[in-house]
C-alpha cells in the first residue's frame, strides 16, 4: 500500500480492542464489545454500551469501510482462482488500463506493483472456461502486452483481518 496521502489516525487501546473484536465478528453486539473490552483491559470501571457505541461510530467514520459476510465461494460452485500479472506498454497510460480493470466485475483484487508487470489482479472463477474467458478479456485490454497467469491449486491461508498497530 503506497504511503501517498494517508496520515495514520491516533487510536488508543480501547479502539484497538474494538477493532480486533469487530474483525473477528462484525455482528458482535455493542454490549458484548463493552463487556469484552472491559474484561480484556482490566478496567476498574467497565465501559458503558453508550461509550462503546460512540467509539464504534467514530471508528466507522474514520477507519471502518464497511461490514461484510465472508462467503466460502467453493460451496457456490467457484472452482478456480486466477492470479494474473499484466505487462503494459508505455503508449497507453496505466490509469486507462486501471479504470478498465476496476469495471471488470470478476476482478476482486487489483494492485499496481513494482517490476516488469506493474498490474496484478485476482479473480474467482466458476470453472476453467470461465478462467479462460477472463484471461482473454485481460489480454484484449488496450495497452496490455502480456498476461502471466497462475491458477490457485490449494488455499493455505486466507485472512482478511489486519494487525492493529500500537
Amino acid at each position: 500500500m503506497a504511503a501517498d496521502n494517508f496520515k495514520p489516525i491516533e487510536i488508543d487501546e480501547i479502539d484497538r480492542e474494538i477493532l480486533d473484536l469487530l474483525q473477528q465478528d462484525g455482528k458482535i453486539t455493542i454490549n458484548k464489545i463493552a463487556e469484552k473490552v472491559s474484561e480484556k483491559l482490566g478496567l476498574d470501571k467497565p465501559k458503558s454500551a453508550t461509550a462503546i457505541r460512540a467509539r464504534v461510530q467514530k471508528l466507522e467514520e474514520l477507519l471502518i469501510k464497511k461490514y461484510v459476510a465472508l462467503i466460502d465461494c467453493r460451496y457456490l460452485g467457484y472452482r478456480e482462482m486466477v492470479m494474473a500479472s499484466l505487462r503494459v506498454n508505455s503508449k497507453q497510460p496505466i490509469e486507462d488500463i486501471k479504470s478498465k480493470i476496476e469495471k471488470m466485475e470478476k476482478i476482486k483484487y487489483g494492485y499496481i506493483v513494482t517490476g516488469e508487470y506493474p498490474l496484478f489482479v485476482m479473480a474467482k472463477c466458476m470453472d476453467h472456461e470461465d478462467s479462460m474467458e477472463l484471461i482473454k478479456q485481460l489480454r484484449n485490454l488496450p495497452g496490455v502486452e502480456e498476461v502471466k497467469t497462475q491458477i490457485v491449486l490449494d488455499r493455505i491461508k486466507e485472512d482478511t483481518s489486519i494487525i492493529i498497530p500500537e
